[in-house]
């Protein structure tokens, strides 16, 4: 019962880091290429 509540945490943990991972990712990274994109549009006008 210890090793399955220590393997749900440890799942858990990972999940949850993922998941911060993809949120700062597209946060910083979404914002940068949604800067260089609007950047490269109005160049073209």
């Amino acid at each position: 019962m210890q090793l399955a509540i220590t393997f749900i945490a440890v799942v858990a943990g990972l999940i949850l880091s993922l998941a911060v991972a993809l949120v700062t990712e597209e946060l910083i990274f979404g914002q940068i290429m949604r800067t260089f994109f609007h950047r490269q549009t109005m160049s073209h006008k």
